[in-house]
């Protein structure tokens, strides 16, 4: 598609009548004629043929330019007597407009002065253009006067082509003598121009510079308490006449090789007040100064936290920040200090107050120190270990069987019951049938219902427990830590996998759960019951799908000797004073079968013969089998 042409110019603006036919392409300017200049035909008076050529302030006719009023001749000549004092500089008639737009500012004015912007580095020039014309003393004294009630410090005074330049390093005193441009009467009658940018004095690092740092470095170190004060060096009195400022990264940089190549002992280093914006400098720096602990860094333009990044995991103990925007940015101390030591974790003073001990897991190791190994379960005290495995064991054979309403003997009359849940978002693995039941307090925010869902005493928790889905759990995944264990309390975590029941014989993946149970447990007429219990469940990670529910080897059935399967004694039992009901008992005798791969008769005379109790029917089994006292028939099926 052709693009929008232009729209042309009127021609009363460009063109004389004569040129009303003709096509104009404003990207081709060879025939065009500026408005400030008319061309006349020869007349007879002029012999020679030639056009007369005349230069006018402005056309106002009917058919030309017109400016609304505008005397643009006295604009004219009062911008060349404002300009008489500034230095000429070459005019470039193919970058001038031919006319200003309307509403453009007038060349000269306000506006077209240079905006000043509050930098890190805190640094203007101020130029006055023919200034050496005038006695230092006298232009001082009449900015000073203008100024008044202000006062001011020029640094670095010097003059380039008959210009005056120094330097100011206050934001507030530079707009000021900004605006005071051209409003200074001098003794000629012209006015004083004062142009004010943002810049930084200059100074070239050669080797007599840096042999001047040296030796104003030498005269601030103390060798007692291995310290150097570079407070505002940039003011100090053997360099003056020169500009030494930290803040600029190569005088800094001078500074570090001077640092590292005498005195890479150093401890402490103040560099206060030298308009310091960035810390990328000292990075350097600290890697070659293993000894420094002590850094003051006030009264300098730090903006953020995020500009101590630099400073990460140094050594520094002592750090001072007072005076910087930085700590200007927050309103409570607490996040002002959590912040900083966020990048200096070994930091113990902060602005002079010593800091309290941080807590965390950054303790100084040996290089022989190694972790405890791992173990599959923590027991405080292993006199517990036998009581705890056979409660858990009584108990999660009930809790597997199709009644759970024998749970009421393991429960406390005040017992108190929640359960939570967290899943994986997709919608196949979801904990669907738990879902109802959840009380994670992070999506059950109506207290109502969080009330609803926390089951106090026996019946109201056992109840529940019977309207949960159907269960059956690995007890080979368990893993028992038992934390607490008192003759008035015991106080044990489970952790394992379970698959709820399905209507067909298949068990699939998205069956499979993970388990974290918490138990309170006192003792109560002379058993066990539990007053408190958290049960949370969630999805299987890929590690607990490739051993849940790991079938256990079967054992080869020989007359003679051999040796015999060890029954495995799940990590979770429990036991009650209690005799199982029929229920339970057909749990234990199935639980019996599998283990030790004996028939459902067998296994049952194996629970009878050491009263129902499930670890003394698995040790009398084994030692049985090792006897090989066990005839065949109980391993025919």
């Amino acid at each position: 598609m052709f693009s929008k042409m232009p729209r042309q110019f009127k021609r009363n603006n460009i063109w004389s009548k004569k040129h009303q036919g003709n096509k104009y392409d404003e990207h081709d300017d060879r025939d065009r004629i500026p408005t400030d200049i008319t061309v006349r035909k020869p007349n007879n008076n002029n012999k020679g043929g030639n056009r007369r050529v005349s230069f006018k302030t402005g056309i106002v006719a009917q058919g030309r330019l017109n400016f609304k009023g505008r005397n643009v001749e006295q604009g004219l000549r009062s911008q060349l007597i404002e300009e008489d004092d500034e230095r000429m500089v070459d005019f470039d008639p193919s970058k001038a407009s031919t006319f200003r737009r309307r509403n453009s500012p007038i060349p000269g004015s306000a506006r077209n002065k240079t905006k000043l912007f509050e930098t890190g580095a805190g640094w203007f020039q101020v130029t006055i253009p023919h200034g050496n014309k005038y006695d230092k003393d006298f232009i001082l004294k009449s900015l000073l006067k203008a100024l008044s009630p202000e006062i001011f410090i020029p640094h670095y005074w010097s003059v380039e082509s008959n210009s005056v330049i120094f330097y100011i390093d206050d934001y507030k005193t530079a707009k000021i003598l900004a605006n005071v441009d051209r409003t200074i009467e001098m003794p000629n009658g012209f006015k004083l121009i004062i142009k004010v940018r943002n810049g930084s004095p200059q100074v070239k690092i050669d080797p007599t510079v840096r042999e001047r740092m040296k030796l104003a470095m030498a005269k601030r170190y103390n060798a007692v308490t291995k310290a150097l004060d570079l407070t505002q060096f940039h003011l100090d009195a053997d360099l003056r006449d020169i500009y030494c400022g930290l803040s600029r990264a190569p005088i800094f940089s001078a500074a570090s090789d001077i640092i590292t190549e005498n005195i890479a002992e150093l401890e402490a280093l103040n560099l206060d007040g030298n308009k310091i914006n960035t810390l990328e400098m000292l990075k350097k720096l600290l890697s070659k100064l293993p000894n420094l602990k002590i850094l003051y860094l006030s009264n300098n333009k730090i903006q953020s936290a995020m500009t101590l990044e630099p400073l990460k995991n140094s050594e520094i103990i002592d750090l001072v920040l007072k005076g910087n925007p930085l700590c200007d940015r927050f309103r409570d101390n607490s996040i002002y200090v959590r912040e900083v030591r966020k990048r200096l974790p070994k930091l113990q003073k902060l602005d002079g107050v010593e800091l309290p001990a941080q807590i965390g897991f950054d303790v100084e190791t040996e290089e022989t120190t190694q972790l405890p190994s791992a173990k599959a379960s923590f027991l405080v005290d292993q006199s517990g270990a036998d009581i705890v495995r056979q409660f858990l064991q009584q108990y999660f054979v009930i809790f597997d069987s199709d009644n759970r309403q024998p749970l009421l003997d393991a429960y406390h009359e005040n017992a108190m019951f929640s359960l939570t849940c967290t899943y994986h978002p997709n919608p196949d693995f979801r904990i669907t049938k738990f879902l109802p039941y959840n009380r994670n307090l992070k999506y059950v925010r109506d207290p109502e219902k969080r009330k609803n869902l926390l089951k106090i005493g026996r019946l109201p928790v056992v109840s529940y427990l019977s309207e949960l889905p159907k269960t059956e759990h690995d007890s080979q995944s368990f893993a028992v830590d038992l934390s607490l264990f008192t003759p008035t309390l015991i106080t044990l975590t489970v952790t394992g996998i379970f698959r709820e029941k399905q209507s067909s014989s298949v068990s699939v993946r998205h069956d499979l759960r993970s388990f974290h149970r918490t138990m309170i447990i006192v003792p109560i007429n002379g058993g066990f019951c539990i007053k408190n219990d958290i049960l949370h469940i969630t999805n299987l990670t890929m590690a607990q799908v490739k051993t849940a529910f790991k079938p256990i080897a079967p054992v080869p059935v020989t007359t003679g000797p051999s040796q015999p399967p060890v029954v495995p004694t799940p990590t979770s039992a429990l036991n009650t004073s209690l005799p199982p009901d029929e229920n339970t008992k057909l749990q234990m005798i199935e639980a019996m079968a599998q283990h030790s791969q004996m028939n459902l008769e067998w296994s049952r005379k194996c629970l009878e013969e050491t009263n129902w109790d499930f670890q003394r029917a698995g040790h009398a089994f084994t030692e049985l089998h090792k006897q090989n006292k066990i005839p065949p028939e109980a391993f025919i099926k």
